[in-house]
């Protein structure tokens, strides 16, 4: 049987990927929000970032959250520092100080010459660090 006519019909796909709602401010909208405006895909942002795609997959997901050698390079990309609580704390300066200079707790209290569980108390906000050790880490990050 021959077809009585040939009709071909196009459309574009359908949006599968929508932008997560601006109410969500987890790192993982985010940073599916940045990658949807630049029409990247989730191997481009890995590209960018040197990870593996199921990497950064996990991080708009919020399975894991990126090393701090990598949060640098999350902070460029959003054009903000995800991390930054917007306070003067300790526990702030700290953070946005390893992430500056891409140290992880152990390189910043080698420098400091304080354990990296002094600072994991610090950042994680916890009362147990003297004042003096407060002072010296304080002195050393606002150089």
């Amino acid at each position: 049987m021959v077809p009585i006519c040939n009709v071909r019909i196009k459309a574009r796909k359908p949006e599968y990927r929508p932008f997560p709602p601006e109410t969500d401010k987890s790192l993982g909208a985010c940073l599916k929000r940045q990658r949807l405006e630049r029409e990247w895909t989730q191997v481009d942002c890995a590209n960018h970032f040197g990870v593996l795609k199921d990497s950064y997959q996990k991080w708009e997901w919020n399975q894991i959250t990126p090393v701090i050698y990598r949060r640098k390079m999350v902070c460029n990309f959003l054009g903000y520092n995800y991390w930054d609580d917007g306070t003067q704390s300790l526990a702030n300066l700290s953070l946005l100080y390893r992430i500056n200079y891409k140290l992880s707790q152990t390189d910043l209290g080698n420098l400091i010459g304080v354990s990296p569980r002094t600072i994991e108390r610090i950042e994680g906000k916890e009362e147990q660090v003297s004042n003096e050790i407060q002072k010296r880490v304080l002195d050393f990050i606002s150089i």
